[in-house]
């Protein structure tokens, strides 16, 4: 299930090959019942978030609470990825479901999948970048107290040695990340580390597909430079 589901959780996988290539398989029965079974479970929670919306809309506040704890979590990990900042992905994710609140009477789902989670993370994604922009930001070392389930790069491991190593080059990596440029940044956070489709980045970023994959390809050899020049591959 896709984050924008509500899920909760994402691939938190950075792929720092920039080769997209890859042989052509067709889909067995059982993937395409699989991916069929998704479709209507994504349609379903689409309507459930148009009529909690709706609901909104004629007083009900409370009926926005569902909401903001189906996707606070989604919204403070891409926040957090873009600022390396715990106190100000915090701010930016609740000000993000202030600003969506605020404008509900303006938002128009048009029967587009993931209409309002595409829509809170333009809404975090711009907070973020305005936050960039206010501040001189400097190079900082991300937090150490982070968890696995709200970092980037994310991974299992086999024992406490390997889970200690895995951590460390976590935080290496999510330092290298904040020294993308910010427009390669968000898309490879979107992509690689949230595992969002590329038609859900563009209406999240709202840029054509293709620049969309080429920032992607981008950004990962720009990555996967970073990480050798600073000899973290390790």
């Amino acid at each position: 299930m896709s984050p924008l589901d509500g899920s909760g959780s994402s691939s938190g996988v950075i792929v720092l090959d920039p080769d997209e290539s890859g042989s052509f398989a067709l889909p067995t029965a059982a993937e395409m019942e699989a991916a069929e079974e998704t479709t209507r479970a994504a349609a379903s929670r689409d309507e459930e978030e148009e009529l909690l919306i709706a609901r909104c809309l004629h007083g009900d506040v409370e009926a926005f609470r569902p909401l903001v704890q189906r996707y606070q979590r989604l919204a403070f990990s891409v926040a957090f990825r873009m600022l390396g900042s715990r106190a100000d992905a915090e701010d930016i994710a609740q000000q993000a479901f202030v600003d969506a609140f605020n404008a509900l009477a303006r938002f128009r789902s048009t029967g587009r999948r993931h209409a309002f989670s595409t829509w809170l993370l333009r809404i975090a994604v711009n907070r973020s970048k305005d936050v960039l922009k206010s501040k001189r930001r400097t190079e900082e070392p991300l937090e150490r107290e982070v968890e696995g389930g709200e970092a980037a790069f994310t991974d299992e491991t086999p024992n406490p040695e390997a889970s200690a190593s895995s951590v460390e080059r976590r935080v290496r990596l999510e330092a290298a990340l904040l020294e993308l440029p910010t427009k390669y940044r968000e898309v490879l956070i979107l992509k690689d580390a949230e595992d969002l489709s590329y038609e859900e980045i563009r209406l999240v970023l709202q840029l054509p597909i293709t620049t969309l994959k080429i920032r992607v390809v981008r950004a990962r050899a720009m990555l996967r430079d970073i990480v050798e020049r600073k000899g973290m591959t390790s």
